[in-house]
């Protein structure tokens, strides 16, 4: 059974007790009279298809009555190769006394992908006295029989970027950040003395004087080759404003590339001028160029469908771009669905060192301040997603020339995460 082939688009209930049909529950009262396949059985839905990205099981049971036991949800993942076995990649464990407090409901999330089906398994182990006259499981995202695609987030991890996010005991740190290690940080004149720096400006041969545009590519560069994703045969997808020489300088380390240029209403901008217009930025031959590099344009409100299965990703000044804080903590969460598990993403964005004004929305703000990058921060810790400790010491940032968008006081802050990995 698939929801595509049975349902419309929408939250969709499913019958909790289709996969053992007639089993007894350990819950009293729910299920059938019939042997249960373990002592703890509870519940178990039919393997469906759902849609791509964060989704949802929203569990209800009615009337539930307990003194005592715990309750845990699974959802387990099935692909539809031959063969395969299915495993589980979120749970879910509560108190059967806090549920009762909840009114019985209790969800689980999960990241759906392309050409699996899942399932919500649930189990009481131990003893209870556990008493319910129904419960009700509906999923929030099925999948959408009319939008069918040849290519879709696949539920395959990375095979590049083995390297960890450096632990460290908070997500704040006041310590010097250094280019030799990055991880989410300010920029700062001394990073680009680094050895490092150097070795990416020989790369790059940017134009102009040194300041932020330099150290957002190096420092873009760094992180990637500092966690494993410039390896041959990785595949990367780049938010760039406007061109620049990143995409050669990858290219010139067969590393292939797409670069997602924003759409510019009013101004469109053919995709092939800017692919041309990308040649050339960084020392990188003609037949590497073209093997490697690929450009087109996308919304950066609304990320297309079909950019998925990337290995790491980059962006540059996308709160610049959206106009907004808000519209820019979205596109990082959402770039987020770009990844493949396990996957690299480096985004740079503008930053005030001296904010007036802490209340202002982020609606109404174009630069980031250290409470929007804490809270963008604990947004991706609870999707399951690792952040690199943020290092937001302000001494010695390198400062964008002149006041914009209200700041006099203005510098860069890179943030780095890393998508959560599928369980082994």
């Amino acid at each position: 059974m698939t929801i595509a082939e049975t349902q419309a688009p929408g939250p969709v209930e499913l019958d909790p007790f289709a996969f053992h049909p007639g089993a007894a529950s350990r819950i009293e009262g729910l299920g059938g009279a019939e042997s249960a396949p373990t002592p703890e059985y509870v519940f178990h839905t039919p393997y469906v298809e759902t849609a791509l990205g964060r989704v949802t099981f929203h569990v209800r049971f009615h009337d539930l009555s307990a003194k005592s036991g715990t309750i845990m949800l699974r959802v387990h993942m099935l692909s539809l190769e031959p063969g395969s076995r299915s495993s589980m990649i979120n749970s879910e464990r509560i108190a059967l006394n806090r549920l009762i407090q909840q009114g019985g409901e209790v969800s689980v999330s999960f990241e759906g992908f392309h050409n699996v089906v899942y399932a919500l398994v649930a189990v009481l182990p131990g003893e209870t006295d556990a008493r319910a006259s129904g419960v009700t499981v509906t999923l929030d995202r099925p999948a959408d029989p009319s939008a069918r695609r040849t290519q879709g987030a696949e539920a395959k991890g990375t095979a590049y970027g083995k390297t960890p996010l450096t632990p460290a005991p908070t997500l704040l740190s006041m310590s010097r950040p250094t280019l030799a290690s990055p991880v989410s940080q300010l920029a700062t004149t001394s990073q680009l003395r680094e050895p490092p720096a150097n070795d990416w400006m020989v790369r790059l041969r940017p134009k102009g004087e040194e300041g932020i545009e330099h150290w957002r590519k190096v420092y873009t560069l760094q992180v990637l080759r500092r966690y494993g994703m410039l390896e041959q045969g990785a595949v990367g997808l780049g938010f760039e404003p406007s061109p620049s020489g990143v995409p050669a300088a990858l290219a010139a380390m067969h590393t292939r590339v797409c670069i997602a240029f924003p759409a510019r209403p009013g101004h469109p901008v053919p995709a092939e001028k800017l692919l041309e217009d990308l040649r050339g930025r960084a020392p990188c031959d003609d037949d590497a160029f073209a093997q490697n590099v690929s450009a087109r344009i996308a919304s950066w409100r609304t990320i297309p469908d079909d950019l998925v299965n990337f290995d790491f990703l980059w962006s540059a000044r996308a709160n610049e771009r959206l106009y907004s804080v808000a519209a820019a903590a979205k596109f990082v969460e959402d770039t987020m669905g770009c990844l493949r598990p396990g996957g690299l993403a480096v985004h740079t964005m503008s930053y005030d060192l001296a904010p007036g004004g802490r209340s202002t929305p982020s609606t109404d703000r174009v630069l980031l301040q250290q409470n929007d990058v804490e809270r963008l921060s604990l947004v991706l810790v609870s999707r399951g997603h690792e952040v690199a400790q943020f290092k937001f010491e302000v001494k010695d940032c390198i400062l964008a020339d002149g006041a914009n968008h209200g700041a006099a006081r203005r510098t860069m802050v890179g943030l780095v995460a890393r998508k959560a990995r599928l369980p082994d």
